[in-house]
């Protein structure tokens, strides 16, 4: 049998083999294809939410945008919930939980946000079949002070030079409904708490319309109220004298401040007097029945006779809110700290005997 005659007749000729080849191809169910496609199209659908940028939040009522992307029509329209949570497992109650319907939107929070908290949020996606689609959570972050006081209002007191200081303040930044701030400024008296102005604005600087009086302690606080009836307020840190060019009135010894002390930032309370005139003054300091603590003055380069004047402020323009020389950091005449508890500043001076009390934590 010839080469040729073999080959002819073999039955499994090269094209028999291409053919049979091409048979060995896998064939792909049906339900296969149309499942890969649906799993490329689930791919393709995204759910989002962007918030507020940054830590600390810096506005009062974020805004959030919601989308929804990648749907195929009779997935259309699709409800997008936003939810803003005060813990990481969205546990209810939600602080807002806000429906829209469409592929995007932006939402305003409603209310005002609480102070200092820890925020977290997502977005939940429903589509018309009813099938659920959720974000990715954000957070946590952290709400600020919605209101700050800013002059008068040092920690260890201010002193200013004018019987019409202006008060400034700041407060973050609201939208409607939320919006606008209404703001309330009360100046007290330090001394009784008395309320000697009281104002209704909604600028965040207020001068007063009559003169306050010198060498007198004032404390001030604002309460600012939102659109929807939200209300936040702040009190100065310590009180703010003004000084004048005159001799004192009167003579007296002042508050000493802080009490309790010492806090995390001053270490001795401030005592402060005012001397109508000349005269020999002793300022010491007693424990609660009366036994000699420490001796003030005379000391510490003060003499024990003094002119007229105001005793135990800072210089003009100085922010240390007092004199150290007339301040007491909790020890004795030895410099021994002494225990916690209540003691007395006693002031003697033009006639004048006078005790106020402070209370010392302790080192």
């Amino acid at each position: 049998m010839s080469k040729g005659g073999a080959a002819a007749g073999h039955p499994r000729s090269w094209a028999g083999v291409r053919n049979r080849r091409s048979w060995m191809k896998p064939v792909l169910p049906a339900a296969v294809l149309v499942f890969g496609a649906a799993a490329v199209a689930a791919a393709q659908q995204t759910v989002s939410v962007t918030g507020p940028a940054g830590d600390p939040v810096h506005d009062g009522t974020p805004l959030f945008t919601v989308a929804a992307s990648g749907f195929a029509p009779d997935e259309l329209p699709m409800q997008l919930r936003l939810q803003v949570a005060l813990s990481a497992d969205f546990s209810p109650p939600l602080f807002a939980d806000t429906v829209v319907t469409g592929t995007s939107a932006t939402i305003v929070i409603p209310r005002l946000l609480p102070q200092g908290v820890s925020i977290w949020w997502r977005v939940q996606a429903r589509s018309a079949k009813g099938a659920l689609f959720v974000s990715n959570a954000e957070g946590p972050r952290r709400t600020m002070s919605w209101l700050s006081l800013t002059y008068p209002n040092n920690l260890n007191g201010t002193t200013v030079a004018t019987t019409r200081p202006a008060f400034l303040w700041s407060s973050v930044a609201v939208h409607p409904p939320v919006a606008p701030w209404r703001y309330t400024i009360v100046i007290s008296r330090s001394a009784d708490g008395f309320p000697v102005v009281a104002a209704t604005l909604s600028d965040t600087t207020f001068v007063p319309a009559a003169d306050l009086e010198s060498n007198t302690p004032y404390r001030w606080a604002v309460s600012a109220v939102a659109g929807t009836g939200d209300s936040v307020r702040a009190v100065n840190a310590s009180s703010f004298v003004i000084t004048s060019p005159n001799a004192p009135v009167a003579t007296i010894l002042y508050q000493s401040f802080p009490t309790p002390f010492p806090t995390d930032n001053l270490q001795a309370t401030c005592v402060w007097f005012d001397l109508r005139r000349q005269s020999a003054v002793s300022l010491d300091v007693l424990d609660i029945r009366g036994n000699h603590v420490k001796r003030l003055l005379p000391g510490s380069g003060l003499g024990g006779t003094l002119p007229p004047g105001r005793y135990g402020r800072a210089a003009f323009g100085s922010d240390s809110g007092c004199d150290t020389r007339l301040a007491w950091d909790g020890t004795d005449d030895r410099g021994r700290y002494v225990p916690p508890g209540v003691y007395l500043i006693r002031f003697s001076g033009d006639g004048v005997t006078e005790m106020r009390k402070v209370l010392f934590r302790g080192r």
